[in-house]
């Protein structure tokens, strides 16, 4: 069908008569078929009215079913061309979410430290859409903790085309009266046990401390506490004090590695030393680009002190590999054991646990000690 024509249904009986009158009125009609009792056919846009006359002088029905003009062209242009734009659009996106994140996003903040925060981050670049290869999670994770005396912990991720910040804001400081004298909390814990030799329990078991807290104080009280005529003789605060408290560390495991790995040509070479002096020296024209060397010395049973150096050449390659499931439990054992060093000499470990999330690119996996330890005590 052309541009500038219509397509026509005239209903009758006389399509002969019909058609005759169309040609004597010099009107062309083209693709010219029945169905039934209904002719189809093609005819020039400017024809209508004509047509139209000439169907009701026979008394035949008359219907445009579609018509074709450089406008209703141009509106299917213009909606090929709108699919188009937007399939482009969509791989565009796909394709940029591979290398760039549109957002930064700030948990476990209120909205005036998320704000701070963000605006940081701001000043530095990363706001919006920001490459992923300009991204450093440690260095962001350093300067969200310095930058701000209000983070405690802050942990940085790409997780699809987000930034997320997620921190955990430094609770205030216990502000304690002078503590000379008397047990006070070396870290943060939740108390089990109070065992008490000299002074008064300030806490009790169940009771949450924070570090610096005073456990023991360093009086005893004499009568009613709630009587003003009650009586305070000073002592010194003696006593063990427990507590239930835990050690972290985290894990970041990228999802691809680089590792270097054998390909399996080796080439051997010897030399032979009389004492320290040089007899004779093979060269080492392995000609591998990369290769790992296991050097063997033997020193020869004689009269002479001769000496034979066997250096064998093993040809590698660096290979990007996944970390598979034994690879990253054999980095949760190492981290494991790590953290259990640290623990506290007196620590009793109560359970531990991992957490463990994908995100992006890579694997971030925090380990977790739960143990009771002693968290106050001056010798008797």
């Amino acid at each position: 069908m052309r541009n500038n024509s219509i397509k026509i249904r005239v209903g009758g009986n006389d399509f002969a008569a019909f058609i005759g009158a169309a040609n004597n009125a010099g009107i062309s009609l083209r693709g010219i078929k029945t169905q039934g009792k209904t002719l189809v056919c093609i005819a020039g846009k400017d024809c209508e009215k004509d047509l139209r006359r000439i169907a009701a002088r026979f008394g035949m029905t008359f219907e445009v079913s579609e018509r074709k003009d450089m406008k209703s062209a141009a509106r299917g242009f213009l909606r090929r061309s709108g699919a188009f734009a937007a399939l482009a659009a969509l791989i565009v996106s796909v394709a940029a979410s591979r290398f760039f994140v549109f957002s930064v996003v700030v948990t476990g903040a209120s909205p005036e430290l998320a704000a701070e925060i963000t605006a940081s981050l701001a000043e530095n670049g990363i706001s919006g859409m920001t490459a992923k290869s300009r991204i450093d999670a440690e260095e962001i994770e350093k300067a969200v903790l310095n930058g701000s005396d209000d983070v405690a912990f802050a942990e940085v991720y790409v997780d699809g085309v987000k930034l997320v910040v997620s921190v955990r804001e430094r609770l205030p400081e216990y502000e304690s009266e002078e503590t000379a004298g008397k047990i006070v909390a070396a870290r943060d814990a939740i108390v089990t046990r109070v065992e008490v030799s000299g002074g008064t329990a300030a806490v009790k078991p169940g009771d949450t401390v924070r570090k610096g807290e005073v456990l023991i104080e360093d009086k005893i009280v004499v009568g009613d506490p709630l009587d003003p005529g009650h009586k305070e003789i000073t002592t010194a605060a003696e006593g063990d004090v427990y507590g239930r408290t835990w050690y972290t560390r985290r894990l970041i495991i990228p999802e691809y590695r680089e590792v270097t790995v054998r390909t399996g040509r080796t080439y051997v070479s010897t030399s032979l030393y009389l004492k320290d002096m040089i007899i004779f020296g093979a060269k080492a024209d392995h000609g591998f680009g990369e290769w790992e060397k296991i050097s063997k010395t033997v020193r020869m049973d004689s009269v002479l002190p001769f000496v034979t150096v066997t250096d064998r050449y093993y040809e590698t390659e660096t290979v990007t590999v996944q970390p598979d499931e034994s690879y990253i439990e054999s980095e949760v054992y190492a981290a494991f054991s790590s953290l259990s060093a640290s623990l506290d000499k007196t620590a009793t470990v109560l359970r531990s646990y991992k957490s463990q999330k994908k995100v992006d690119n890579y694997y971030i996996i925090i380990l977790y000690y739960e143990v009771e330890q002693l968290i106050g005590c001056r010798e008797a």
